[in-house]
């Protein structure tokens, strides 16, 4: 130590400390008495009287009896031994003192102390010391005249572990570098790892929007990405779904998650029946294998949600469908085409399908249903985005959209495709009876292409085209003068409709004898054309040999090529029209005479096809052979000439009866 001084005043704190040991016993428990004399004088004043009735021993002893429910007696006995009680307590003003003395002693204790080691500390560390210094030690001694050193010298024992003291050291601490260079090389490996798989993981997300997909970070999950598969024109249920998020798998592959949509992928399959027996399905694609590439499963994703919305709305078209012979079956909607053909469509998932199956021959039809209900929903997606383009009024307060025209279009073709083959069925076989008989009849059919805008896109002719098919029109040579023109007019709620018009109706035999509808030339379907064609037959015959008549009146002036004139005829029979124009008749008695007839019966019959009966030219004949009166029938079809009264072409049968009419002997008998 430095000087004589300075030792004096450390002995002395020294020896106060160790006077005055510091109490490091806890703190004893607050006491329910009062704290302080303020607390005091509170709760006197809230006995009964105050500090006024302190000392009168009525009032002691009343408060005394109402606690403890006592006699007068007893509380003269309470009393008296509660004052000697009284007597042996401390004085407060004494035990406040004695509180204050030790407060006082013990702050003086921990401020010496808290002075001895921070004088203490100040050799090692001033700069702290010098904080908790009192003022008057500081005055009193310099900092860091004062100091600790070692208390015990090393022994033998202790130095001879030095060196293995060393050398566990080292080990330790090489030890705790391999296992810190175990641990950056762990680190390292799953960094590299998570590097690996983010690269691939982006590269997918990255090869996938470079297609044309939408990728984006999920509003709801900002740490992912999604991609938006849908359309966007699509129903608000279906555009909801259409967005998956893209999280990364433990390998660092994309895992598409569906959602509400679904991990299975389906597709709407179109099934063609006849007769209750399956003759054709549309093709399904394979499933996808597990690990196939994001770009096809996205697609797949996209295919699926438009096959699930084309599937909503058909059941929705299907309700209001009823009256063109639409059912919705549990898991199908059902369409009648004809009594015989049935054509559905189901939502099938693509893993549950056989892909290995037999082709049917209805098998195109089937795939072009199912084409044609694709396009046409993709056209509804174009016109819904066109009608959100025109912002008007209407628009605005437009309820929810329609039923889409789906199902309606493809009844329409497939009922005006049967139509059609029907009506060429016919005709052929219409033209085909009258050339058996020597007639030079004839049609031809001319469909009329519904041709677009020229600036147009050519999705708006195909669509047109689906919407509206074409109408077909087919020229009929009867007779070389009597020509008609049919015009099958396509429609949705009515089906086919023909409409008939007269070619040449200057010079045409039907404008005079056997016009069509005048006021509205409309036929609501094939069986009121078959009838009109099957009455104007005959009475086109009739006009077409009525001029025969007159040649054979002259013939009798002329020879033939005007070289031998030929004698007339045996008779002198006037042949006149039939009142009904179906023959030529004689004008006395129109008993005798030639007729035409033709029949063609078009039926319809639960369990069989649409069908035309064959149609069949009759000719009826009553004439005069070796002077006797003889009736004929001949028959043609399209196969040739019928029954057994013979063949030949119906010039000569005609020629023949006329010019074997009756006598007038005959007549008068």
């Amino acid at each position: 130590m430095d000087g004589n001084g300075t030792d004096a005043v450390y002995l002395e704190v020294i020896i106060r400390t160790m006077d005055s040991p510091l109490n490091l016993r806890p703190r004893p428990p607050n006491s329910r008495g009062p704290q302080t004399i303020a607390d005091f004088i509170r709760r006197v004043n809230a006995e009964p009287g105050g500090f006024r009735a302190l000392n009168e021993e009525e009032v002691r002893r009343n408060v005394i009896a109402e606690r403890n429910g006592l006699h007068h007696e007893d509380v003269e006995m309470v009393t008296d031994q509660e004052a000697d009680d009284d007597s042996k307590k401390p004085d407060i003003i004494a035990a406040r003192h004695n509180i204050i003395m030790s407060l006082g002693q013990a702050i003086q204790i921990s401020s010496n102390f808290l002075d001895f080691i921070s004088l203490l500390l100040s050799k090692e560390i001033p700069t702290q010391a010098a904080v908790s210094i009192s003022p008057w030690l500081r005055n009193q001694v310099p900092i860091g005249s004062i100091g600790a050193t070692q208390l015990d010298a090393p022994t033998p024992l202790t130095q001879s572990r030095v060196a293995d003291n060393k050398l566990i050291t080292i080990g330790k601490r090489l030890v705790a570098l391999n296992e810190a260079a175990d641990t950056a090389l762990a680190a390292a490996n799953r960094l590299r790892q998570e590097i690996n798989s983010e690269t691939k993981y982006w590269q997918e997300v990255l090869t996938v929007s470079q297609k044309g997909w939408s990728t984006a970070r999920l509003p709801q999950e900002p740490h992912d990405m999604g991609v938006k598969f849908g359309f966007s024109n699509a129903a608000p249920m279906f555009k909801n779904n259409s967005v998956a998020p893209l999280k990364r798998a433990e390998d660092g592959s994309v895992r598409l998650e569906y959602g509400r949509m679904g991990s299975k992928s389906e597709r709407l399959q179109a099934t063609l029946l006849h007769n209750r027996e399956v003759v054709g399905r549309s093709s399904l694609p394979r499933p996808l294998p597990d690990d196939a590439p994001l770009d096809d499963r996205v697609k797949e994703a996209r295919n699926t949600i438009f096959a699930q919305e084309l599937w909503h709305e058909i059941n929705r078209e299907g309700r209001t469908l009823h009256g063109h012979h639409v059912r919705l079956e549990q898991s199908a909607v059902t369409c009648a085409l004809d009594p015989n053909r049935t054509i559905s469509f189901e939502l099938v998932g693509l893993d549950d399908q056989d892909h290995s199956r037999v082709p049917l021959p209805g098998d195109l039809d089937a795939e072009t249903a199912s084409i044609t209900l694709h396009l046409l929903l993709s056209n509804a997606h174009r016109q819904n985005q066109l009608k959100r383009s025109e912002r008007t009024a209407a628009n605005a307060m437009r309820g929810p959209p329609p039923p889409y025209n789906l199902l309606l279009p493809i009844i329409t073709y497939y009922r005006h495709e049967k139509t059609l083959e029907d009506c060429t069925t016919f005709l052929a076989a219409f033209c085909g009876a009258l050339r058996s008989a020597g007639i030079q009849s004839s049609f031809s059919m001319t469909e009329s292409i519904n041709k677009g805008s020229p600036t147009a896109p050519p999705s708006e002719a195909l669509m047109k085209t689906l919407l509206h098919p074409s109408e077909v029109q087919f020229d009929l040579t009867i007779t070389p003068a009597s020509r008609v023109r049919i015009l099958a007019k396509p429609t949705p709620v009515f089906g086919t409709r023909f409409s008939i018009y007269l070619l040449h109706p200057q010079s045409n035999h039907l404008t005079s004898s056997f016009p069509p509808n005048q006021t509205d030339s409309v036929y609501e379907n094939i069986k009121e054309l078959v009838r009109y064609l099957s009455n104007a037959v005959p009475r086109a015959l009739t006009m077409y040999y009525y001029p025969l008549v007159q040649e054979m009146r002259n013939s009798g002036n002329k020879g033939n090529n005007g070289e031998t004139p030929i004698p007339p005829a045996p008779n002198t029979t006037t042949w006149i029209i039939h009142p009904d124009d179906l023959g030529l008749v004689d004008d006395d008695t129109e008993t005798f005479g030639v007729r035409f007839a033709f029949t063609s019966n078009y039926t319809r019959g639960d369990g069989a096809d649409d069908a035309v009966k064959e149609p069949e030219l009759r000719v009826t004949g009553d004439y005069m052979e070796d002077g006797q009166r003889v009736q004929h029938e001949w028959k043609w079809t399209a196969s040739g000439p019928a029954g057994t009264q013979g063949g030949g072409s119906l010039d000569e049968i005609v020629k023949h009866i006329l010019a074997n009419g009756p006598s007038s002997s005959v007549l008068s008998a």
